[in-house]
């Protein structure tokens, strides 16, 4: 198997693209590891406000997308409804953990909108609270249908940024899908200008200085291993996160936005409130060096 990867042709974009940092704009990189198939990717880390970023990247372009996400859009092909229960990243037992901390923080409880919906498990988890007042967006068709016919949710299909609902939401949630959009500073905004007086934005995202990537990261650095994960040997991979979030990156884009964090912390896909032992408080809520960052928001009155 080792052999067929290291023979496979990589992935190269037809175009590159050179970009400044996506959450500040500046223009202040430093090398920080070099990673893809071939080592033909480049991380940067901004001297601004320290994002790591994909720089050069391929240009965000039809080409790039398709090679990006062609296994999630046709990811819905091969899912049941009793996947809610058993996928590892996104069952519906974790999302059901979530909506019952985050809810605590919207105070209205009117609407709830999911960005980038899946298989619709944190809508169906917050029906609980919201009943039928909930709605997802995404941009797999076969993804939308999936939760409209198995969940009874409606999908919007589209792009976030083009999303103009005639009503507003309490609690908009975002996971793991920042980190794949060209336009960050867009989407935070469009979400302010999408909830109510009191309402939340909840985003999960990625931490790059969590301390399994910062292990990775040294052994990268003195020289005992190439990259910082071996998934990349895959010569078929596509840089899909254009940039990895940290804590300070993160509090600089909501600040710039215009929006405070009510709480952060730190989390596993096993244990999404960082509260089942007194291990993973310490490093999830105290030390902030968990694989994943959560942020509980607001705009700024």
């Amino acid at each position: 198997m080792k052999a067929q990867i290291k023979n496979k042709a990589p992935y190269i974009p037809k175009k590159w693209e050179s970009v400044n940092c996506p959450f500040c704009n500046a223009n202040v990189p430093e090398l920080y590891e070099r990673f893809g198939s071939e080592l033909q990717y480049n991380y940067v880390k901004c001297g601004n406000c320290g994002l790591i970023y994909t720089n050069p990247r391929p240009a965000y372009d039809q080409d790039f997308i398709d090679a990006a996400y062609a296994s999630y859009y046709q990811y819905a092909d091969n899912i049941q409804l009793s996947d809610l229960n058993d996928i590892n990243q996104s069952s519906l037992k974790m999302f059901q953990r979530e909506v019952d901390h985050i809810v605590k923080y919207d105070k209205d409880k009117k609407a709830a909108l999911d960005i980038g919906s899946g298989m619709g498990t944190f809508l169906l988890a917050a029906k609980k609270y919201y009943g039928n007042n909930v709605k997802g967006i995404d941009v797999s068709v076969k993804m939308g249908q999936f939760v409209e016919r198995n969940i009874g949710i409606s999908v919007h299909i589209g792009q976030f940024e083009e999303f103009k609902p005639p009503d507003k939401f309490s609690l908009i949630h975002m996971s793991h899908v920042l980190e794949h959009v060209p336009n960050p500073n867009e989407w935070i905004k469009h979400s302010g200008e999408l909830l109510t007086a009191n309402g939340i934005l909840v985003i999960n995202v990625p931490n790059k200085f969590g301390l399994g990537n910062r292990m990775q990261h040294l052994f990268y650095k003195v020289k005992l291993k190439e990259q910082f994960a071996n998934g990349w040997k895959d010569a078929s991979r596509t840089p899909d996160h254009l940039f990895e979030p940290t804590v300070r990156s993160m509090k600089y884009l909501l600040a710039k936005n215009g929006f405070e964090i009510l709480e952060y912390y730190t989390y596993s896909r096993k244990d999404p409130v960082s509260n089942k032992s007194f291990f993973s408080k310490i490093m999830n809520r105290w030390l902030k060096k968990g694989t994943n960052l959560a942020l509980i928001t607001r705009p700024m009155k």
